[in-house]
């Protein structure tokens, strides 16, 4: 889940995702019970893996995996992983952990994910991790929600200077027919913006989302 310094994409991007049980920092409709925790799993499978707008797998579909655990006072803690092509890795496994309270139809949430690559080649340009904070409005019987959510480098390391801070603003409609329709836009420190227009439905358990995906990036060297 970043923005690689070595390959950028900056096509139009179309990508179906499918996910089983939940997608990651979700409760599975059924979760496990152990002591005082909750833990669920999720699995899916993307079309094309891209994030913040920059392909993250050479345009391949990539397969994932993750499990979270849900404790008391809203405290969560999790880890997701998916096939990847950077820097010598072909995976990405991320540790997060955080909090989300809910205040009426507002909910806050606040933690830490740390994005590794095993097998990576270039450490500094590679591993890193944000710290967030995410503000959800979800008026009582309205079928909007809104959504802003603000990342930040923990570090900011020479290779990846202009890209620490990362904020997006989205909005969600429950259409008919239980289809969930959103857009949101990302803004990459000012280095490339990031368009995104979805639609999905739940079958049997099973979301399917299908995704456009725009990018602003442009830079001598990129593609």
């Amino acid at each position: 889940m970043k923005i690689s310094t070595s390959k950028v994409f900056a096509s139009a991007l179309v990508a179906i995702m499918f996910s089983v049980f939940s997608t990651s920092n979700s409760k599975a409709a059924e979760a496990l019970k152990i002591g005082p925790a909750e833990i669920s799993f999720n699995a899916g499978y993307m079309s094309n893996y891209v994030w913040r707008g920059v392909d993250q797998n050479s345009g391949d579909g990539s397969a994932s995996f993750g499990v979270d655990a849900s404790l008391p006072y809203g405290i969560y803690l999790g880890s997701w992983t998916a096939s990847v092509d950077l820097n010598g890795s072909n995976q990405e496994l991320d540790f997060y952990g955080g909090i989300a309270k809910s205040f009426g139809m507002a909910t806050v949430d606040i933690g830490y994910i740390a994005y590794t690559y095993p097998g990576h080649t270039d450490n500094v340009a590679t591993n890193f991790g944000e710290f967030y904070g995410k503000l959800n409005l979800a008026p009582e019987k309205s079928p909007l929600s809104f959504d802003i959510s603000y990342y930040e480098l923990d570090t900011k390391p020479e290779a990846l200077l202009g890209t620490g801070e990362y904020i997006e603003y989205g909005v969600s409609y429950a259409a008919p027919s239980d289809i969930s329709l959103a857009v949101s836009y990302g803004d990459y420190e000012k280095s490339n913006t990031v368009t995104t227009v979805s639609a999905g439905k739940s079958f049997a358990g099973i979301d399917f989302t299908l995704a456009y995906i725009d990018t602003n990036y442009d830079a001598a060297g990129y593609n």
